[in-house]
Formats: C-alpha cells, structure tokens, sequence
C-alpha cells in the first residue's frame, strides 16, 4: 500500500534508552532518523528503496549534504541497522510498518462496511403485494427507523372491494389518512395500511345498531370524517369530479 501522507511511532523512551544507540555519535543518530523517515515512506518490508531503487552511500550522503560513508559505516558497526539484499535494513520498521497497514485496512473496510449499511434502501418500490418497510441503518445498529408504504387511492379502493367494504366508507376513510399524513391519531405513522384498512372497516360494522340505524356520533372515530366532497360543498361524488377535482 503506497501512501503519500504516513506516519509512524515514536516512542522517545525506547529512543533514549537504545542501547545500540547509546554507542554512536550525535551526527550518526541525526542521520539515522532522517533514514528512518525514508524507509517508512518507501513501505518495502524495513528496507530503505527510494523510488524502488537502493541508494548507494554517495547517493545518501547527497541527500544529507555531508559525506555520509564514516556515518553509515558507525551505525552498522553498532548494530543499529543491518543490510537485506544489498539496502539498508531494520527488523522494527518492517513490524511497524505492518501495523500501520493492517490499520488503514482496517479502517478502509469500516469505511466500507459502513458506506453499505448507510446506503438507502429502494424496498418501498418492489414490494406491491405486502407492505414494505424500509430500513435506513445509521452506524449504530441499534437504531433503526422504519417507515410504512403509502397506497394509492386505486390501491386502496381496490383492497376495500377485496375484503368487501362499501366504497363511501372506504373513500372516506382514504380521505382522511391523506390529509393528515398517514398518521393514526395524527401521531403515529402507520405501518401497515391494509390492517388500517381492515380495523376501518369493522369499526364501521361496530357502529352501525341493528336494522342499519346510526350509532351515537360519540362512538366514531377517525375512520367516520366525512367525505371531502361533501365537505366542499357538493351533494355527491360526480359532481365533485366533474368539477375538476381528483
């Protein structure tokens, strides 16, 4: 994995306290960070390559601007670094250069994963025979939010017809949960609304006495609105339409 911003850590007490350190000179540890920097950059297993290529003594004493050969030559003695196919090399590098990897991985796959679970959900358009539920997961699976299937008016009055409820009541009942968003009570969302539709309809049946005579208005519920073509002010329901309304 080539990455053009990197870091790596320093532990300043394992720095102070190494003892193969301890045994060079202040130049020789100046130019052992500036290596180190260099070998984390290159991501090659602990080896220093730049641009896939091992530099030669001149070369890094170039980079450093001082004649490095006296310097290189105090580090490898003391056994700070050591030499792996010819370039200059250290076990600790390669260890951190591992772990530096299986984190960004780490963090590149829940990025990923969650990418995946964020992503909207288009359920609500392939259900028709049973009511969807969309689900819109936020990285805390714990919350889960789920939201009913709106019918439309034919939708509705053709499952009205299905379980046999009279289509005045059913437009009526229609009209109401439209107005106010779908809502039971006008608070809580609904979330089937074919079992809305059947609890309509035997409250309907409930509140009618026997011999079809009308209940006491105090018994009705929200299924009972009156249609919205009356409410506008029209004796029926063709009137309404052929005044242009839907």
């Amino acid at each position: 994995m080539k990455r053009d911003n990197f870091w790596f850590a320093f532990e300043p007490n394992r720095w102070l306290s190494n003892e193969k350190l301890a045994l060079v000179s202040l130049g020789a540890k100046g130019l052992w960070i500036h290596l180190l920097c260099l070998a984390y950059k290159a991501n090659e297993g602990g080896r220093l390559v730049i641009n896939g290529i091992t530099p030669t003594t001149e070369q890094i004493g170039r980079m450093v601007g001082e004649d490095a050969t006296k310097l290189l030559a105090e580090l490898e003695t003391a056994g700070v670094f050591t030499r792996k196919d010819g370039a200059i090399y250290h076990a600790g590098i390669e260890k951190g250069l591992v772990k530096m990897n299986q984190k960004a991985e780490g963090y590149a796959s829940r990025m990923t994963h969650r990418c995946t679970i964020d992503e909207p959900s288009m359920t609500h358009l392939s259900a028709k025979d049973e009511p969807s539920i969309v689900q819109n997961k936020s990285y805390n699976k714990s919350k889960i939010v789920r939201e009913g299937l709106r019918p439309t008016r034919s939708d509705w009055s053709a499952y009205a017809k299905e379980i046999g409820w009279g289509t005045t009541d059913a437009e009526s009942a229609f009209d109401y949960y439209e107005s106010n968003g779908w809502k039971i009570g006008g608070k809580t969302p609904v979330k089937d609304w074919r079992a809305c539709a059947r609890n309509c309809q035997r409250r309907n049946q409930t509140t009618t006495k026997k011999g079809n005579q009308p209940m006491n208005d105090n018994h009705r519920n929200s299924c009972y609105s009156p249609p919205t073509y009356k409410v506008m002010g029209y004796k029926c329901r063709e009137d309404w339409v052929k005044a242009g309304c839907p």
